[in-house]
Parts: C-alpha cells; structure tokens; sequence
C-alpha cells in the first residue's frame, strides 16, 4: 500500500511539474504563432484584381505591355489600392511595365514612392533602349513629384545597403531561373517590415501552358515558384474555372522572418542554371555575413556556390560529348 501511495505521489509530481509545463508551453507556443502570423495560410480568388479595377485604362495596359497578361495588373493595382502601401520597391525593371502599374496605383497615396532595381542599364534584348523606357515615354507624369526613382548597374544588395530604408511592399520580376529571385529576396529580405506585401511575378513561368519553348530547354529551374512555396506568410493566388493559376502570386510576410532564414539559404542548394561572376559572390558574402549573422548562413551559401561551379562544369562537358555524336 505504502509503494502504491508513493508511486501516485511521484507521478503526481512529474505531471504537475514536467507534463503540465510542456502542455502549456505548447498551447502557448501555438498561441504565439496564431498571434504573429507564422503559419502559411492560402487563399485562391482573392478579389484584389477585381478591386479598384477602374484605376487601369485599356490604353495603360497596352503601353504598359500588360495588355496580354490576363488579371495580373489588376491583382497588383487592386493589392497597392487596398493596403496603401509608403515605402514600394521594384526589383526587375526592363521597360518599366511594373512600374508603371505600380506608380498609377500609388499616384494618389500621399507620401507613397517607388524605388525601382535593376541591374541592366540598357534593356538586356534590345540594347538601344534604356531600362524603364516606357514610363518616361508613355506615363512621365507618374515619375513626377518624388514618387520614383529608378537604380541600375549593380545588384540589388549594393542600392538597398546604401539607400538603408524598410519597405512595405516588393514587387519581384527579375531572371525567373535559378539563383536568380533566390539570391534577390535573400538580398531584400533585411529591408522589408514585418507584414511586408510581396508580389512575385512569372511563378508559373516555367510550367508548358505559360511558356511553351521552355519545355524544349534541358535545363530549367523555377526559382519563382520555389519561393512561393518557400516564404512564410498569407499567400494569394488567382485561377480561371479550370483551376488554371494566373502567372503572379502574392505574399503577407509573416511576422519573425529570422526564424525561416535557413529555409530561404537551403532553397539556394538547387541547381544553379547560370553562375554570378565572382565580383558578386565576393560582395555576396560581406553582404550575408553583415545581415545574417549567423554562419550556417553564409555556409550554406559557400557550398551552393561549390556544388554549383562543379554542375555547371560538368553539364557543360556534357553538352560538349552530346555535340560530338
């Protein structure tokens, strides 16, 4: 009787000061992320291209060159309409199509601007017209009054670095192929405040139905779809009835990002379709090692480096045996 007794005892006391605990640091836990956002919810046919639809002329979206795109103007115009949105960065200009959606959306938010990134001057097919071409010539009353400045010639990190502001929204369209937007949000990510708005255009790039001539191509990888698998926050996306996705996606960043870093590092251990030069990786790595302090960081980055350089030598010897049969 008196073991019995003691055995109660002692399983009392594990249950009051160990099981009990751990209960309510779950349920507190659980609690926390509910609070902050953590978890990935995911909503399709939200109406954001159906808000504000009126903002966007037929003739803005033809000189725009968005006049083939379906509701991805809206979705951008109708999400920058909702959330009236101060601190706007563009990353990926080419002739400024973005920017200009972005800029009529913003046009009558008091001390909303836009920061456009890119690192061609020139447009990288058509080398005689300049990056963002389209808005001085078509829209120039949208650059006007302080509402946009444009950046080009350097990788995103090395403006956003100088320019030290937070942002609140990201529009991101830049190579669509791996390391591309893997490398870019990694650059952008310290820059963005908590339940920063991100716009990831071409997610479905990569699949036949959008793209056909990529199916031909041996080598492709779909870094936009990867991070919108990959970021933690509220995602929306918009289909048609035959649950066909619209090419653009968008997320509300969830709140405590440090917590995902090494998701977002392990996404660059895919393989890299093309190799940044080494001047960037050099200036990668004093970036990564400034705003991510931890090494695993910056290791992870090291090795993708490694692993790639010997993928992208021996597909290229490969080709080299292909051409010769």
């Amino acid at each position: 009787m008196f073991k019995i007794k003691e055995s109660i005892k002692i399983y009392s006391v594990i249950v009051y000061f160990i099981i009990l605990p751990i209960i309510f640091y779950n349920e507190y836990t659980f609690t926390q992320r509910k609070n902050n956002n953590i978890s990935n919810e995911f909503t399709i046919d939200e109406a954001f291209y159906n808000y504000q639809r009126n903002f966007i002329t037929d003739e803005m979206k033809k000189k725009a060159k968005w006049d083939q795109a379906g509701n991805e103007p809206y979705f951008i115009n109708g999400i920058i309409r909702k959330y009236k949105p101060k601190n706007c960065l563009e990353i990926g200009v080419s002739k400024g199509g973005g920017s200009i959606i972005i800029l009529n959306a913003i046009k009558d938010i008091e001390g909303s601007s836009l920061i456009s990134l890119d690192l061609n001057e020139q447009l990288y097919y058509h080398k005689s017209e300049k990056t963002g071409c389209n808005v001085k010539k078509y829209f120039p009353t949208l650059a006007m009054n302080n509402k946009w400045k444009l950046y080009t010639g350097k990788q995103p990190h090395i403006f956003l670095d100088k320019i030290n502001k937070k942002f609140d929204f990201l529009f991101l369209d830049t190579s669509h192929i791996t390391p591309g937007e893997l490398i870019n949000f990694i650059e952008v990510l310290p820059f963005l405040n908590e339940n920063a708005i991100i716009i990831l255009h071409d997610v479905m790039y990569h699949l036949p139905s959008h793209n056909y001539y990529r199916i031909k191509e041996i080598k492709y990888h779909p870094s936009m779809i990867y991070l919108m698998a990959a970021i933690e926050g509220k995602k929306y996306m918009i289909t048609d009835k035959l649950f066909q996705f619209e090419n653009i996606g968008a997320i509300i960043l969830s709140k405590r990002q440090k917590q995902f870093y090494l998701n977002y590092f392990l996404l660059l251990m895919s393989p890299w379709e093309y190799m940044p030069s080494d001047e960037h990786i050099k200036e990668l790595k004093l970036f990564i090692r400034k705003y991510y302090k931890k090494d695993i960081y910056l290791n992870i980055f090291n090795r993708a480096v490694y692993e790639n350089k010997l993928y992208i030598k021996r597909y290229k010897e490969y080709k080299r045996e292909i051409n010769k049969m």
